[in-house]
């Protein structure tokens, strides 16, 4: 398929696109806070692709400010280790790029009312066995390389990102920390392209969200030979959403999954892309920076 100047534009404004968030404290926390000076909201544009454990300690040093340092840490509990994100009730994931959690949680297709999106910070209270415990960037940067080792596999056995050298793969990760689009498309290039010969990739490295459920991730192939065409975006959830259907069944589970994809909403990076878009198209233009395509899926309502 190849890129084609306007393609390459594609990625450059997904790159670019950015979410307006207010974080602001918990009423438990807030009411340890010294009350004369109350902490106002924190405002800030973050990018779709990042993650949060990139800004926390940004998030951490300014509500730690409002607390009193003569105050026993056991009882503040403003140690970076006890700091958690919610929204409506929901831990949010560290490990999710920040735009899988707005277009999961929060997004509308057709609405903006969501915005800023409004994240409650708590600083106690630790939801243990729901969410981990925010890393270090060394641990989120070695998840994230590990992810795109991953997608390398599926796409094209491991050879590209093998034959890469160590400042290649941390060319990578500080092009995405930094927010250089240049310096990380000089690497990524290398990782959408074909090998063996293909015009296409092995398999497809994609992750799909449903609220309530674990992410679904299959082996799926863009290409059907016997067919002799590309597979399109339907051709992927309808594979999907009937495979996971049949394991829920056999699981005696008693919600089984809605298999017809035209009961969702379908949004990756904010937006619904047309449903009879080629896979493979997608997975090389609108993939976030770990190489996977994320796609969410919104149920209808009726």
């Amino acid at each position: 398929m190849g890129q084609s100047i306007d393609d390459k534009e594609i990625t450059r404004e997904l790159w670019q696109s950015r979410l307006p968030i207010c974080f602001i404290l918990s009423d438990e926390d807030m009411s340890k806070v010294n009350r004369s000076e109350l902490p106002e909201p924190l405002y800030l544009m973050l990018a779709r692709h990042s993650y949060f454990p990139c800004i926390i300690e940004k998030i951490h040093r300014y509500y730690s400010t409002y607390f009193k340092e003569n105050v026993n840490e056991t009882t503040n509990n403003i140690n970076l280790a006890n700091l958690w994100l919610e929204f409506e009730s929901i831990p949010l994931k560290w490990h999710y790029p920040i735009g899988v959690l707005y277009d999961l949680y929060a997004s509308s297709v057709s609405s903006t009312s969501h915005l800023p999106w409004q994240i409650t910070v708590h600083l106690s209270k630790f939801p243990e066995g729901e969410i981990l415990r925010f890393p270090d960037k060394e641990s989120i940067e070695a998840h994230y390389m590990s992810t795109i080792k991953e997608a390398d596999a599926l796409k094209h056995k491991g050879q590209i990102i093998g034959d890469m050298q160590k400042r290649d793969h941390k060319q990578l990760w500080n092009s995405l920390l930094q927010d250089k689009y240049d310096g990380f498309w000089n690497i990524n290039n290398k990782l959408m392209n074909y090998t063996d010969s293909l015009q296409y990739f092995r398999y497809i490295p994609f992750r799909v969200y449903i609220v309530d459920k674990p992410f679904i991730q299959k082996l799926f192939s863009p290409y059907d030979i016997d067919q002799d065409k590309f597979m399109t975006l339907n051709d992927l959830l309808d594979f999907v959403l009937h495979h996971e259907a049949q394991c829920e069944l056999l699981a005696n589970e008693k919600k089984i999954l809605n298999t017809n994809v035209d009961d969702y909403q379908v949004i990756i990076h904010g937006i619904q892309p047309p449903i009879n878009t080629p896979i493979q198209w997608l997975s090389e233009h609108f993939s976030y920076p770990d190489n996977f395509l994320h796609i969410c899926l919104i149920e209808k309502r009726t």
